[in-house]
């Protein structure tokens, strides 16, 4: 496993945070869930500002952890960022996520998309009242 080997030889290194975030990737894909997501939260911190593992753990967090206000904060700070992750073509074609964390990222963004849905149906309900 060249992810593992990177981040035990070379734990100075700048690239070992990125090897971590795909080792976090593939730790969720195969069903280590809570050490992807404790991968993900240490590497959200050591990369803040990297939309990606921001997505990630949003996905995750949501999914397995039922914590829809943690993964949402942390997809707000991804698609500020970079607005491709609420895209699911994006990160299963051009980012290559793993099935599992694509079908997590969508059923956060379903739930997203079910609470603009009504929070806009509640609006209109009230103006015509």
């Amino acid at each position: 496993m060249f992810l593992f080997q990177i981040i035990n030889d070379y734990k100075d290194l700048a690239l070992t945070e990125y090897a971590r975030v795909g080792r976090a990737l593939l730790l969720y894909e195969i069903g280590d869930r809570e050490q992807a997501i404790t991968e993900m939260e240490d590497a959200s911190i050591s990369l803040k500002g990297y939309p990606e593992i921001h997505a990630a753990l949003a996905a995750a967090l949501y999914t397995d952890k039922h914590a829809p206000l943690l993964a949402e904060n942390q997809f707000t700070i991804a698609t500020i960022l970079d607005p491709c992750y609420a895209d699911l073509s994006y990160v299963r074609d051009k980012k290559h996520w793993p099935p599992s964390l694509v079908s997590s990222l969508q059923n956060f963004i379903t739930l997203l998309r079910t609470q603009i849905y009504l929070f806009r149906k509640k609006i209109v309900v009230h103006i015509t009242l």
